[in-house]
C-alpha cells in the first residue's frame, strides 16, 4: 500500500495529531487514510477561512512591499506581528533608511515601524493650497512577519502562534466533523473537494470573538 501524503497547507494552523487528539482519537488508534485526508483537509479550510476574515496570513515569512509615506511617525506595515526590518528603501532616491533612525520595538507587534523624524508624505500638487492629489509608494520595505505555526515547529524553534487561534480551528473542525458523522444539519453547504466553507447556523460566540480580536486593524 503506497504511503499517504500529508494533505496540510503551507497556511495550516493546528497538525493533524493535535487535532486527532482534541477530538479524543487515540494516536495508537489506527484511522484510515480517507479519515486523516478529511481531518487535514478541514483544518486547510478552517485555517483559510481565518485568514480571510481577519485579512492577515500568519505563518512567519518575508514579505516585499511599497507603501506611501504616512506622513506621521508610523509606518503601517501589511503583515505583523513584525518579527525584523531588513531593509527600508527610498526608492525615488534609491539609499537606504538609516536603521537606527526607526524601530519596531514599541509596536512591531501590531505592525508599526516607528521613527522619531516621520515618514514623510510625498505626491503630486495641485490646487492653490498645493494638496497632494496622488500618493507615491516611495517606501520599499523588506522585512519578516508572522508566527512559527505548530507544523513548522522544530527543537529549539518552538511554535509562538497564540494558543486561541489554533484552539478556534479545533473548534471549527470538531463542528464539522460531527456533522458529517451525524448528518449534515446547520450546513448549507460543505464540499470537502474544493473546500467551501458556509455555515447557516450562527459561529460559536468564542470563535466570532477570537477572530475579531486577529482581525486586521489597517
Amino acid at each position: 500500500m503506497a504511503e499517504r501524503k500529508p494533505l496540510l497547507a503551507e497556511h495550516a494552523l493546528t497538525t493533524l495529531e493535535e487535532m486527532m487528539e482534541f477530538l479524543g482519537i487515540d494516536p495508537e488508534e489506527e484511522i484510515s487514510d480517507q479519515d486523516k485526508n478529511n481531518l487535514e483537509r478541514l483544518i486547510n479550510a478552517a485555517s483559510a477561512y481565518i485568514e480571510a476574515v481577519t485579512g492577515r496570513k500568519f505563518a512567519r515569512r518575508d514579505y516585499v512591499e511599497n507603501h506611501f509615506g504616512s506622513g506621521s511617525q508610523e509606518l503601517c506595515l501589511d503583515q505583523y506581528p513584525v518579527r525584523k526590518v531588513d531593509r527600508i528603501t527610498d526608492r525615488e532616491t534609491r539609499t537606504e533608511i538609516d536603521p537606527d533612525s526607526y524601530s519596531i520595538e514599541e509596536q512591531g507587534e501590531i505592525g508599526v515601524v516607528f521613527r522619531d523624524e516621520g515618514w514623510p508624505a510625498r505626491g503630486y500638487a495641485a490646487g492653490l493650497a498645493g494638496d497632494l492629489t496622488a500618493r507615491k509608494r516611495y517606501l520599499q520595505v523588506v522585512y519578516t512577519a508572522g508566527y512559527i505555526l505548530p507544523k513548522d515547529a522544530c527543537e529549539g524553534q518552538p511554535s509562538d502562534l497564540p494558543y486561541d487561534l489554533q484552539s478556534i480551528v479545533w473548534q471549527m473542525v470538531e463542528q464539522q466533523w460531527n456533522l458529517a458523522a451525524n448528518g449534515a444539519g446547520g450546513l448549507s453547504a460543505f464540499s470537502i473537494s474544493d473546500i467551501s466553507w458556509t455555515f447557516d447556523k450562527e459561529q460559536n460566540l468564542q470563535v466570532q470573538d477570537v477572530i475579531q480580536r486577529y482581525r486586521r486593524w489597517s
